[in-house]
């Protein structure tokens, strides 16, 4: 994992606030990227996550336990932090935080015309599931571990 990089929850209204003003696109089944759709998401059962660099938020995740299962999904990487590896990184991420809680798979939800992630997946080890949410807009991504 890149050494610079923290994932640190964000569970308080501010640290919530702080991640809805880290100013990047939202998740594609948001609707509307905002403090509220923010804190349902968190309602559901998600926990949000931020990726840090130093101390600048370049990227939120969430994370939701189901069953064996790790659910996956993230914001795009902050645009100036691309190419960095921070992606990968990310993956890494989520591989080791299910090992480490006993899950035997994680799953990544990836917007249909994201390129990079789909190509990310696909470096990964991740395989299609043939499942998509949101109208088609999101394909569903499962890696066993």
């Amino acid at each position: 994992m890149s050494k610079d990089l923290k994932f640190v929850p964000s569970q308080t209204k501010d640290e919530i606030k702080d991640v809805y003003n880290f100013n990047t696109e939202a998740f594609t089944e948001l609707k509307e990227w905002s403090q509220q759709s923010i804190e349902g998401q968190i309602k559901a059962g998600w926990q949000l996550v931020s990726v840090k660099s130093g101390e600048e938020i370049i990227c939120a995740l969430f994370i939701k336990k189901n069953g064996p299962s790790l659910l996956t999904k993230n914001t795009p990487i902050k645009i100036n932090h691309q190419g960095n590896g921070y992606s990968h990184a990310i993956k890494d991420f989520y591989e080791t935080y299910a090992k480490e809680n006993g899950l035997s798979e994680v799953y990544n939800y990836t917007p249909r015309d994201n390129f990079r992630m789909i190509s990310l997946n696909e470096g990964h080890d991740y395989s299609k599931t043939g499942n998509s949410l949101d109208d088609g807009a999101l394909i569903e991504w499962i890696k066993k571990i």
